[in-house]
């Protein structure tokens, strides 16, 4: 019975339990990895293994047993039907027949919408964001403007003043953000204000620093522009700082507050040597804070931008991580010199940004729920975190958690004997979304020569914790342990 083991329901997904037992069942049946003949849990066994009513059970099998897959026998004992052979043989026929019609890799194939699998990193829960208020300040936001907001309005390709004063408001008291509202961007989300800014400050050949292992969305904008991508490596205090005035670079990319992936913080030695070294040789530095806020045992450290005194740092983050994904608004600060610039270049790609959400989020912000739902999500989160560890550190599995002082994500350190990327692709066969620390690597494994002062902090799984309740979690831990890392 032991291939039942790797059974998942995911009681978060809108697909029911039943749908989903069903699905997984044809698909053992079809891989071949249930033949004829092979007798099925009883619907009390499964049921108890899977923790879900045996009616379900029961309705997943007759199901199955009308549709041919599975054969009702003495004492109604379930077993695979004897068409299993011809199952598997359409199984194959398809396969063969996909790979000979391929879809080229730049067309997209549209899906359905679905919740994250365990533990997928820097997934937020919708489940806890307050949908009821959030549509009332929209209504609100409607009646007030009387449709104002469905217009163009290019005024505002920079985002809607309310929004833009509300989040300066917001970055000042809470991320220590020297800023004034006009220097603040409204964008599609992080990613497009990295991509402006790429376009905006580099030219093909240009150097840029990234932090190494790192977000390689943001490594993608600056190949757009051409860059040629200095590659730093992560130690215990953070990114390596280069020597600025010896090799200087146009764009230092960081993620201070807590790096991605690993989760350290940049010591307050190697901020300083950054902005005064930045200061010194006129490198922008930009400054993405996309999870700061959830800090559990302390207060969140102040930007990197507060420490900035000649107007280098370029202050990013986005809403995705801290409401929703779908919102698609994110923001940059800008030093002074840039905002006309930036203003000109956006202009480009969109006259103006969604108004009605815009206005929402500013209501949001101006009402105090918003500071609410963080602090609501900061308990909610502290606490999966300490399920996770809980959980995964009982099972003795050789990972090594070094930062947990807050953050969406984990990462587990492995010791070299084990290949991170072969024990990711291990639990995603069993249905966990766990990538590999060296997968957010953009240096060739030899490059680390070039970097002895720091260990090498590439070698791990990154898991995410704060999308699943401490129930989903336990679930997947026990999958995690079952399944192994070698």
């Amino acid at each position: 019975m032991r291939r039942f083991k790797l059974l998942f329901l995911d009681r978060g997904s809108p697909v029911s339990l039943q749908a989903q037992l069903t699905s997984q069942i044809k698909e053992l049946i079809r891989t071949g990895q249930l033949a004829a003949g092979d007798r099925l849990p009883s619907s009390r066994d499964l049921a108890a293994d899977l923790r879900i009513s045996r009616n379900t059970v029961v309705y997943t099998y007759e199901r199955l047993i009308s549709e041919g897959y599975l054969d009702s026998r003495l004492r109604s004992r379930i077993y695979v039907a004897d068409t299993a052979p011809e199952l598997q043989r359409a199984a194959r026929e398809r396969g063969r027949h996909r790979q000979a019609v391929r879809v080229p890799a730049t067309v997209p194939i549209a899906g359905g919408s679905t919740a994250p699998m365990p533990f997928r990193p820097c997934q937020p829960d919708v489940q806890l964001f307050p949908l009821a208020m959030w549509n009332r300040l929209r209504s609100r936001a409607l009646r007030t403007t009387n449709r104002g907001l469905l217009h163009y309005n290019s005024a505002a390709v920079l985002g809607l003043r309310e929004l833009r004063e509300n989040l300066a408001a917001y970055l000042r008291e809470s991320r220590g953000v020297r800023c004034e509202w006009w220097q603040v961007a409204i964008t599609s989300g992080s990613q497009q204000a990295l991509y402006l800014l790429s376009r905006l400050l580099l030219k093909p050949g240009d150097r840029v620093y990234m932090e190494d292992p790192g977000y390689q969305g943001a490594a993608k904008a600056w190949q757009v522009a051409g860059a040629d991508i200095q590659y730093l490596p992560v130690g215990s205090e953070g990114v390596t700082i280069p020597h600025l005035a010896e090799e200087p670079g146009k764009l230092m990319y960081v993620t201070p507050s807590r790096q991605f992936p690993t989760g350290v913080s940049l010591s307050l030695s190697r901020r300083l040597a950054l902005v005064n070294g930045a200061a010194d040789s006129g490198t922008w530095i930009v400054e993405d804070d996309y999870d700061s806020e959830f800090r559990y045992e302390a207060a969140p450290l102040p930007s990197l931008q507060n420490l900035d005194v000649s107007g280098r740092v370029i202050y990013i983050g986005t809403f995705s991580k801290l409401l929703f994904p779908a919102l698609r608004l994110g923001y940059a600060v800008l030093p002074v010199p840039l905002v006309e610039d930036f203003q000109a270049l956006k202009s480009t790609v969109e006259d103006h940004g969604p108004m009605i959400d815009q206005a929402t989020l500013a209501a949001f912000l101006d009402t105090g729920a918003f500071y609410s739902h963080i602090r609501r999500c900061r308990r909610a989160y502290a606490e999966r975190q300490r399920a996770f560890l809980d959980g995964i550190q009982r099972g003795g599995l050789p990972l090594d958690f070094r930062y947990t002082d807050g953050g969406m994500n984990l990462a587990g350190f492995l010791p070299p004997e084990y290949q991170d990327v072969e024990a990711s692709a291990r639990l995603r066969r069993a249905g966990l979304d766990v990538p590999a620390l060296s997968s957010y690597s953009g240096r060739a494994a030899d490059a680390h020569a070039n970097h002895n002062a720091e260990p090498r902090t590439d070698h791990g799984l990154v898991f995410g914790f704060t999308a699943f309740t401490p129930e989903r979690i336990r679930l997947g831990v026990e999958m995690v342990l079952r399944t192994g890392l070698a």
